[in-house]
């Protein structure tokens, strides 16, 4: 009987050491805790102190510590950068941020890769550079950078961590922007003499005149001029009133110049000297075609009227050897465009083409192969024309075709419609 007590006592007693054991397990279940700072680290680089040359396609990479939050869960990283010793912040009184903020590749990764184009851009944008022709021909020095991480979990406020500076010293800038065309913007009394700054670039997109093309160096296009005397001059980027070789102005200050619905020269000077319209112009539309061809020698043209600006759909198909519609054929297309010159929406052109079987469709863009809204049939079948009548487009890949003795073709779009039509027709008709 003794013996058996003892064995129901020691039973008994381990059962409550396993309780107990039990209770202290469930008392070890992870926890979420806000994190000490000091435990969300951004390690210095082994090279921070190299140069570091970011090219397209590049990344750079930077690894941290994963803040300590007490569970495992799933952490959102970005990166903060500038050109600046230490980060400044945004005031409400309307001081701006020293920093832009990258998002990684793989955001949710403490092994970060930022996108060394972004990384190049955002650095542009610090310095005051962000399009193509704002970009140093002669190319940017070196820069150090400082950067930190942001760390934190999704929809937890608590969770949000900052990491350590970390600097490199020396980061080699490209051009990260689209090569596009550049404008030349008209200044003066009809916009209020705001000046010519970014901060006021969608004040002067309506007083802006395109270049025709990337890098030809030639710009035309027209503003409204209000009647009455109104001084103005152009300025070539908008980048305040003393930019240096911004401003083209009259050789003479007041110079007045009267338009006609001729071309007149006016004869420009990189200076602040204003031209002026007599007090008896009538206002209206003004068309100004620069050269900038050759910088030390300037040229402007006006006359009275309205500048529309040509646009063009292209022809393809066998009559240009079926070259693929892309940038890469651009030289073959300029010789199959159908134009508009009104800006109306009919797009047309007479072409010499030989003899044979023609197959084609119209492609707005060169964009490459694949639908287009001015085909013959949705499903690929290719229709086969009568000339002189108008044909309903559809978004497809099928041809308009017929058979053509040789000579001149006069083609027509007309997109003023829905659906667009398409008539071709001859000389002879």
């Amino acid at each position: 009987m003794v013996s058996s007590m003892k064995k129901l006592y020691i039973l008994a007693s381990l059962a409550v050491a396993a309780a107990a054991f039990t209770s202290c397990e469930a008392d070890k279940e992870p926890i979420y805790h806000a994190p000490e700072p000091a435990t969300f680290i951004l390690n210095t680089p082994p090279m921070a102190n190299q140069l570091y040359i970011l090219q397209d396609g590049g990344t750079v990479s930077l690894t941290t510590s994963q803040p300590d939050y007490g569970v495992a869960t799933t952490t959102q990283y970005s990166v903060d950068v500038t050109l600046d010793n230490e980060f400044v912040e945004a005031t409400a009184e309307g001081g701006e941020a020293n920093y832009m903020t990258l998002t990684p590749k793989f955001p949710t990764q403490a092994k970060i890769e930022l996108d060394a184009k972004e990384l190049d851009e955002a650095l542009c944008k610090l310095m005051g550079v962000s399009s193509f022709a704002q970009y140093p021909e002669e190319g940017i020095a070196p820069v150090k950078v400082t950067m930190r991480a942001h760390a934190w979990i999704t929809n937890v406020a608590s969770s949000q961590c900052v990491s350590n500076n970390i600097v490199l010293e020396a980061v080699q800038l490209f051009n990260p922007f689209p090569e596009v065309p550049r404008f030349v913007y008209f200044v003066g009394a009809p916009t209020g003499w705001t000046e010519p700054s970014e901060a006021n670039a969608k004040l002067y997109a309506n007083w802006a005149i395109e270049e025709t093309g990337v890098g030809t160096g030639i710009f035309e296009g027209s503003v409204n001029i209000p009647a009455g005397a109104q001084e103005f001059r152009f300025y070539t980027q908008l980048a305040g009133w003393d930019a240096p070789n911004a401003s083209l102005g009259a050789q003479t200050a007041g110079s007045v110049v009267n338009f006609i619905n001729t071309d007149i020269l006016l004869d420009p000077t990189y200076t602040q000297n204003n031209w002026k319209t007599d007090e008896s112009w009538a206002g209206g539309d003004v068309t100004f075609v620069f050269d900038l061809t050759d910088a030390d020698a300037p040229k402007i043209t006006a006359k009275e009227g309205k500048f529309v600006k040509e646009t063009y759909v292209y022809l393809v198909g066998s009559m240009a050897g079926w070259a693929e519609p892309s940038e890469a054929s651009a030289a073959v297309y300029a010789n199959w465009r159908l134009i508009d010159r009104e800006g109306e929406g009919i797009y047309t052109n007479t072409f010499n083409i030989a003899a044979g079987d023609l197959y084609f469709r119209i492609y707005p863009e060169l964009t490459g192969w694949g639908a287009t809204p001015y085909s013959s049939d949705n499903g690929g079948s290719d229709l086969t024309m009568t000339l002189g009548d108008a044909y309903k487009c559809v978004t497809g890949e099928g041809c308009w075709t017929f058979n053509w003795g040789g000579g001149d073709l006069t083609f027509t779009l007309d997109t003023t419609a829905d659906p667009a039509t398409l008539t071709v027709s001859s000389a002879t008709e």
